[in-house]
């Protein structure tokens, strides 16, 4: 079974200056299989473009989209660590070399069952040591899989110098009740630079944890989920 998350926010603008970087080939189709094939993203916001994102349309692309008057591209493609991504975009402009784009409002990152990701509302946070620092890190989202965080600027070259983590204390913060969950080895997925202002973004994967650590952390993702949807359903 699989679920995902949202990258949404200023992570979309880290996402897409990452695709533009790394030349990272993306799959672009029309719905209902119209079309479909590979290309780059060419172009990231510049000061009087923000949101915005262009492509270089591969052959076929612009007379599938004339035939079928799409307004919208969909869009897949594969990170780092191998997690399928997807969004779709609605067309700005069109022009005979390149197609310009509006961000989407997400990404969808498609999760194994064990990396189903929930949003942590409450107050929540990962601490570790390392080179005799301690290290705080406020919990965006977790999964009995890993963690995003945001974390301090001035700590990002050890999480370069040091990727494999060890002793980690998770903390979770519930209406009555602290609870802390030791990870006993994680590593760094990835680092995100321009998440928040001076804070980055990092992925975190728990690589041992033990069983009667696991089983909190199980208990803790599920009520947290109660909470969220109890919310939800407060608001209809």
């Amino acid at each position: 079974m699989t679920s995902y998350e949202h990258i949404d926010g200023p992570r979309l603008d880290t996402t897409f200056e990452d695709l533009a970087d790394n030349r990272t080939l993306v799959k672009v189709s029309l719905a209902h299989g119209k079309f479909e094939s590979l290309t780059v993203v060419d172009h990231t916001p510049m000061e009087d473009f923000k949101n915005i994102f262009t492509i270089d349309p591969p052959k076929g692309l612009l007379e599938a989209i004339a035939a079928s008057s799409a307004a919208r591209l969909h869009f897949e493609f594969s990170s780092d660590d191998g997690v399928v991504h997807h969004f779709v975009s609605d067309i700005k402009t069109i022009s005979s070399d390149s197609i310009c784009l509006h961000f989407p409002p997400f990404i969808q990152r498609f999760q194994q069952r064990d990396n189903f990701r929930i949003k942590v509302n409450s107050d929540a946070f990962i601490r570790l040591i390392i080179d005799a620092c301690e290290i705080r890190m406020e919990i965006d989202n977790v999964s009995l899989g890993g963690a995003y965080c945001y974390c301090l600027k001035k700590h990002k070259p050890k999480f370069v110098e040091q990727p494999l983590l060890e002793g980690l204390e998770l903390t979770i913060t519930m209406p009555n009740e602290c609870y802390v969950v030791p990870i006993e080895q994680a590593k760094v997925n990835r680092l995100e630079s321009k998440p928040r202002p001076k804070q980055f973004g990092i992925a975190l994967e728990f690589i041992r944890i033990n069983r009667s650590a696991k089983k909190t952390l199980t208990q803790l993702i599920y009520e947290l989920q109660r909470q969220q949807l109890q919310h939800r359903l407060k608001q209809f």
